[in-house]
């Protein structure tokens, strides 16, 4: 315990060593991890609702299933979709050389970073979409008003790099399906 840290109960400083500074330190100690682990999922199913979204967007209005092929190409055009803003900082950066340090390199790391993870992610585990094969599950996903708490609706699924060099278009071992119905989507996360 930090000794400039003075607790108190009621108004009436506490001895640092007591049973009762111990008890009110730990309890001090679970409310923050408790915080903090509130604040991780909020953000994990944040960025899952911004990458449901963005392929949302991408659908035409005709189209009821994607092809594995055409789902594929759809994950390569999500992952390249900072592109023009990389290039945007690079032109800026070229144009003057005054500065010691380039401008916006904090944004770059950081959208550097996210398609470098997104990117491992995809040709690793699998990244984690929308399963836009099956047609019921497009139209579930045509519903979604984009909220969190009906994201549970939404038939998920990990869809993995192909590495093979056969001529194999339908790998069935490349689509796995994903179930958030154990997680907990409470409305206090929205």
């Amino acid at each position: 315990m930090a000794k400039d840290k003075k607790l108190k109960l009621n108004g009436k400083p506490m001895h640092p060593n007591s049973r009762k500074a111990k008890q009110v330190s730990k309890i001090e100690c679970h409310a923050g991890r408790v915080v903090k682990k509130r604040q991780n999922t909020k953000a994990k199913f944040n960025n899952l609702r911004e990458r449901i979204q963005w392929f949302k967007d991408q659908l035409d209005e005709n189209q009821t299933q994607l092809s594995k092929q055409e789902v594929n190409q759809l994950i390569q055009r999500y992952l390249q979709r900072f592109q023009d803003e990389l290039d945007q900082i690079e032109m800026k950066n070229q144009i003057g050389h005054r500065q010691k340090t380039p401008q916006y390199a904090s944004r770059k790391s950081l959208i550097e970073s996210t398609v470098n993870g997104e990117q491992h992610e995809y040709e690793t585990n699998g990244i984690e979409i929308p399963n836009l094969t099956q047609a019921d599950a497009v139209k579930e996903l045509r519903i979604w008003d984009g909220s969190i708490r009906f994201m549970p609706r939404l038939k998920l699924c990990l869809f993995k790099h192909n590495n093979s060099i056969s001529n194999k278009t339908d790998n069935d071992d490349q689509i796995v399906a994903v179930d958030h119905e154990s997680e907990s989507m409470d409305s206090d996360v929205e």
